[in-house]
C-alpha cells in the first residue's frame, strides 16, 4: 500500500505576484503536504511490473486512524490502525484481531522528515491544465529520488481542483533496482468518514 500521497492542507496554486511560487516549489508544497490531515477515501490501483495489479480503498479518518479495505485480489484481510494499535480484519471489518502495537505520531514524524529530504532532490518539474472527467485541472509533475531503504527513482503527478486546491488525483511511478510500480490514488474528502474503534 502506497501512503505517500496523505493529504494535508488544501492548496491553492494561484498567488498574488509578489508571493508566486516556481513550479518545482509546488510540487515540492504537494508532495511533502499533500491534502492535510483531513478525512479521505482513497481508491488506489497498483501496478507492479511483473505482478497482477491491486485495488484497494485506503480510508483515514484522522493521523493515526486509517483502514484499508482490500478490493482486488478479494479475501485479502482488511488493516486498520487505531490509538496506537494496528489491527486487522478477517470477515470484512466484523472483528478485528490486535497485531501490534504502533507509535502512530511518531511514525508520521519521520514519514514528514523523510519526505522532506527526498523532495530536496526534486528536478523537471513541469505545470499545466488538463482535463479530468470534463473540469479543467491544474497539473503539476516532478521527478525526485527516494533516498532511503531501496533508493528509488521516482515521478509523482497531480490533479489539482482549482476551485478549492485539492488533490482529486494522483499517480507515483517508481522505478528501483529489478523493480517498477504505477500508483494511481483517486482521492476524495470524507467529512462523514466513520471507521470502526475497536477495543
Amino acid at each position: 500500500m502506497n501512503r505517500c500521497c496523505l493529504a494535508l492542507a488544501p492548496i491553492i496554486l494561484a498567488a498574488s505576484p509578489a508571493s508566486a511560487e516556481t513550479c518545482e516549489e509546488i510540487f515540492v508544497r504537494l508532495l511533502t503536504e499533500g491534502n492535510g490531515d483531513g478525512p479521505v477515501k482513497i481508491h488506489v490501483t497498483q501496478d507492479i511490473k511483473g505482478a497482477p495489479a491491486t485495488t484497494n480503498y485506503f480510508y483515514q479518518a484522522s493521523p493515526g486512524h486509517w483502514m484499508t479495505e482490500m478490493i482486488d485480489p478479494a479475501g485479502q484481510p482488511w488493516v486498520l490502525t487505531y490509538d496506537d494499535a494496528m489491527y486487522t480484519s478477517a470477515d470484512e471489518g466484523q472483528t478485528w484481531k490486535k497485531l501490534r502495537d504502533l507509535d502512530s505520531g511518531g511514525n508520521a514524524d519521520a514519514a514528514k522528515e523523510t519526505m522532506k529530504a527526498n523532495a530536496a532532490t526534486t528536478r523537471n518539474a513541469v505545470c499545466g491544465e488538463e482535463d479530468l472527467n470534463g473540469v479543467a485541472y491544474d497539473v503539476v509533475e516532478a521527478d525526485f529520488d527516494m533516498l532511503q531503504g531501496s533508493k528509488t527513482e521516482n515521478h509523482h503527478k497531480y490533479w489539482v481542483n482549482p476551485q478549492n486546491g485539492f488533490i482529486d488525483k494522483a499517480v507515483y511511478e517508481m522505478k528501483g533496482a529489478g523493480f517498477e510500480s504505477i500508483t494511481t490514488q483517486v482521492i476524495e474528502p470524507a467529512p462523514d468518514l466513520d471507521l470502526p474503534t475497536p477495543e
